[in-house]
């Protein structure tokens, strides 16, 4: 895993609480942050019926191509589940000594126990967008990236890939370790 032994991994499940917000670093990367809720379920023997337990919030940090994906495919209200690392932070307000708690992402997707989904690679490289907000934020009707084409198999809102070629030799440039800079000047990849 690359971590600190004293790292912690969790895995939470819950709802998005606010649409993700995307940040551009310093060094050019890209952060996208949201707020999750995770609710505990409690079993009431005496009834037989679930109640909601106590919710906790958690600050979930994404970076990398997680940050870009995260940021065009999560919207408010979804159930998702995250894993990650869990850091507490201490800050202070109004003389008080507060703490949170926030996840450093590795891997987010929705909960399909609540949902269906699909599963599409982004189109990398110079020309593709990093953050849609047309696409992000339209539920429903046509929305268009970069010359694709609504496709209705994807559900609404969702783009099919322009051309399935340069997804391919995005993925060939990533596995011979090519930066995506110049791999828009750079020859046809072989198989």
């Amino acid at each position: 895993m690359g971590g600190m032994m004293n790292d912690t991994y969790i895995t939470l499940v819950g709802n998005v609480t606010a649409d993700p917000r995307q940040y551009d670093c310093n060094d050019g990367s890209r952060v996208t942050s949201l707020r999750l809720a995770s609710t505990r379920r409690v079993f009431d023997r005496s009834s037989q019926t679930w109640h909601d337990g106590e919710t906790t919030f958690y600050a979930v940090r994404c970076y990398r191509s997680l940050a870009d994906n995260v940021a065009r495919s999560i919207k408010l209200g979804q159930p998702i589940v995250v894993h990650g690392r869990l850091r507490i932070r201490s800050y202070d307000r109004d003389g008080e000594r507060r703490f949170t708690a926030e996840v450093e992402a590795t891997s987010v997707g929705h909960d399909l126990r609540r949902g269906v989904s699909t599963f599409q690679r982004p189109q990398r490289g110079p020309a593709s967008p990093a953050f849609d907000q047309t696409a992000h934020s339209s539920d429903s009707g046509d929305a268009r990236d970069a010359g694709g084409a609504a496709d209705p198999f994807l559900g609404a809102g969702a783009v099919a890939p322009a051309d399935a070629i340069a997804a391919v030799r995005a993925e060939q440039a990533s596995a011979a370790g090519v930066p995506w800079a110049a791999q828009a000047s750079s020859e046809p990849l072989a198989a």
